[in-house]
């Protein structure tokens, strides 16, 4: 019986903490949001947003960045090794960064946020990646061609 209550309290202090994170990212994917929800903190409010993640500022103020032409299906392969794990499989659902699919972003304004992280978002967790200038071109005409 012990570790029946011990176990719940863990789920609710999951639950609680995936909600907390889920509103200080910025972040209304799914499950945040159903946390949220099932925590009672927010639900609401992000169940409006389920599905996008807003970027860190709006589209029209983000910076362009010089890019040479990039090759999509290359830089498929340098999302998934480099990208996936936070923004999610073909820029959907990330666990930690904003969803990138289906938000309009042109090819200079994804290669300014590899490059500058931390200049769109100070608290951003997201790391310089080591990215060679071809392997950005590429990612980014990736990333600029998701739906």
């Amino acid at each position: 019986m012990n570790n029946v209550r011990i176990v719940g309290c863990l789920l609710l202090a999951a639950v609680i903490s995936v909600a907390a994170c889920a509103k200080n990212q910025g972040s209304s994917g799914g499950e945040a949001s159903s946390a949220a929800t099932a925590a009672g903190t927010g639900g609401s409010e992000m169940a409006a947003n389920v599905g996008v993640s807003p970027l860190p500022i709006p589209l029209a103020k983000l910076p362009v960045a010089k890019v040479a032409p990039g090759n999509a299906s290359a830089g498929a392969a340098v999302f998934a090794a480099n990208c996936a794990s936070c923004h999610g499989t073909g820029g959907k659902n990330g666990s930690v960064g904003p969803q990138l699919a289906g938000m309009g972003l042109k090819a200079g304004q994804v290669a300014y946020m590899v490059r500058n992280p931390q200049a769109i978002d100070k608290e951003s967790a997201m790391p310089k990646l080591p990215l060679t200038d071809k392997q950005v071109a590429d990612v980014a005409a990736y990333v600029a061609s998701l739906k």
